[in-house]
C-alpha cells in the first residue's frame, strides 16, 4: 500500500510498517513510499512493543509517529563514540 494512502486512512496514529518500499535520497536518507501495515494504534507503548517483537525476529520494520506527514523521510545517523 502506498504511504500517502496509509496516512490518509490512519491519520494521527502510530503506524507500524513492514515490507517497506523505499527510495534512497542520499547515503543516509531515504523516503518511505509504501509498505504493509502491521499495526495501527493510538498507544505509543503498544507500537514500540510490536516494533521490538518484529525486530527481534530479524524483520525489517519501521513505525511512524502521528505527526509524520505525507512525505515520510527517514535519516540514519551514523553513531560514533565509546560506550562505558
Amino acid at each position: 500500500m502506498k504511504w500517502v494512502d496509509i496516512k490518509q486512512r490512519y491519520p494521527d496514529q502510530f503506524i507500524l510498517l513492514g515490507n517497506l518500499v523505499e527510495e534512497h535520497i542520499s547515503l543516509h536518507r531515504y523516503k518511505i513510499l509504501g509498505g504493509e501495515v502491521l499495526k495501527v494504534s493510538n498507544d505509543a507503548k503498544e507500537i514500540r512493543t510490536e516494533y521490538q517483537k518484529y525486530n527481534s525476529q530479524g524483520k525489517d520494520v519501521l513505525y511512524s509517529l502521528p505527526s509524520t506527514t505525507e512525505e515520510f523521510i527517514v535519516e540514519n545517523i551514523p553513531f560514533k563514540g565509546i560506550f562505558k
